[in-house]
């Protein structure tokens, strides 16, 4: 069934005032203004964000350049060396400075074995490895939202940006230009599969990651920034579209986090080059995917908003996931499942009740899990997933990630709200 588009959804902004209000009328009750208490916590919880996002783009370039310097002894290789060295003592900076969690201390661990592996000149795939599993670990710690709340901009949204801020540097095709201090060539591929859209995104906030610098891109939005974290993804990107079949033997790859999250290196050389192209054309990655894999994907990132204390984001998001993923196929489900297609329904409605009625934390998560659950059992009852190393992905992508978080959330993290 083809897919249409919804219409605009509400600004998060908005969506908060309007919750804010529907729970004072439920209440009977005008709706309290934040504390100065509460607006300190909100700031710490950002710079605390900004701090994460820094030490993983650090451990990024670690992992994509190692290799460059793995056997390397001529000066230029030495100067690299060093660099990386740099990037390792700033992330144990950055993990010191950040509040303390359990976890931490494995944390500074591993950071001290990918030093000791740097410094003994250890395989390329061993100081790869460590500095992404690093990476994900201090992500996951301190639930860094790593995937756009809203759906993934083209290429053509960010080409314009791209010449005006970026072309006089790095040249119309991605290649560094003549004169200037740029080095980075997009178009090489096996450096770019090393690095996830997400660490592309990184590298144009001044605030994460101080390549540029606020004048160049100080200004910059978020969905600017992933605007041109596309465009730059598509100079490396292959030039023929990936078979079909792909997208259901790796269904993982095409929801928005995998195409957001995951780094082509870690994958099968069929699966490295599809998603090369999926993450420079996203729209068309959306076009692949079951919608219901599209409502997964969606609910993940709802949760991990609601986690982070983004209830309004966390709403727009739960909404989105019905619309696009649940909506297009609810007729085809209630002609073969109609048990289970009454029961979605009934769980959505229900969940975006306690969210706008701001209702425990505990059972939030816990109903996000459920309807996920019950998602994914309906995407199956309409497309059988092929067996196999992609389900594990799929999994991965769209449960694991969703339930590991929220155990840490529940046992290990004190909830803020109240």
């Amino acid at each position: 069934m083809p897919y249409q588009r919804p219409s605009r959804s509400l600004p998060p902004t908005l969506l908060l005032v309007l919750s804010l209000c529907v729970s004072a009328w439920a209440l009977g009750r005008e709706p309290a203004l934040p504390t100065q208490a509460e607006i300190t916590e909100e700031s710490a919880e950002e710079s605390t964000e900004v701090l994460v996002a820094r030490a993983v783009s650090q451990l990024s370039y670690i992992a994509a350049d190692y290799s460059q310097v793995a056997t390397g002894e001529n000066s230029g290789d030495m100067q690299l060396l060093a660099q990386l060295r740099g990037h390792v003592d700033e992330v144990e900076a950055l993990l010191a400075s950040l509040p303390d969690r359990p976890g931490r201390g494995q944390l500074t661990r591993s950071l001290k074995d990918l030093r000791t592996a740097i410094e003994r000149r250890a395989d390329a795939e061993t100081v790869r490895r460590r500095a992404n599993t690093a990476a994900d670990r201090l992500a996951a710690l301190y639930q860094l939202p790593r995937s756009p709340a809203e759906l993934l901009p083209t290429a053509e949204e960010g080409r314009g940006l791209y010449r005006a801020r970026c072309s006089r540097c790095h040249g119309d095709a991605g290649a560094s230009v003549a004169g200037t201090a740029v080095n980075a060539d997009f178009a090489d591929r096996s450096r770019m599969a090393g690095f996830s859209l997400y660490d592309l995104y990184n590298a144009i906030d001044p605030h994460r990651d101080d390549v540029h610098g606020p004048v160049i891109d100080g200004d910059l939005s978020s969905r600017q920034r992933w605007a041109l974290a596309v465009v730059v993804a598509g100079f490396a990107a292959p030039p023929r579209m990936p078979p079909l079949g792909l997208a259901k033997r790796y269904p993982g790859l095409v929801v928005q986090p995998g195409v957001a999250t995951v780094r082509p290196a870690e994958l099968p050389q069929d699966a490295r080059q599809a998603l090369m192209w999926w993450r420079a054309y996203p729209q068309r990655a959306r076009d692949m995917q079951h919608p219901l894999t599209r409502a997964a994907g969606l609910l993940q990132q709802a949760q991990t908003a609601f986690r982070g204390g983004d209830s309004a984001a966390a709403y727009h998001q739960l909404v989105l996931a019905q619309r696009e993923g649940f909506a297009p196929v609810s007729s085809e489900l209630e002609a073969r499942d109609p048990a289970l297609a009454r029961q979605i329904t009934r769980q959505w409605q229900d969940l975006r009740q306690l969210i706008l009625s701001q209702g425990p934390e505990n059972e939030v998560v816990e109903r996000f899990q459920t309807l996920t659950t019950a998602v994914i059992r309906a995407r199956n009852q309409l497309q059988p997933s092929a067996r196999g190393w992609s389900d594990g992905w799929a999994i991965l992508l769209l449960v694991s990630a969703a339930g590991v978080g929220w155990l840490l959330w529940i046992k290990l993290l004190r909830p803020r709200r109240r």
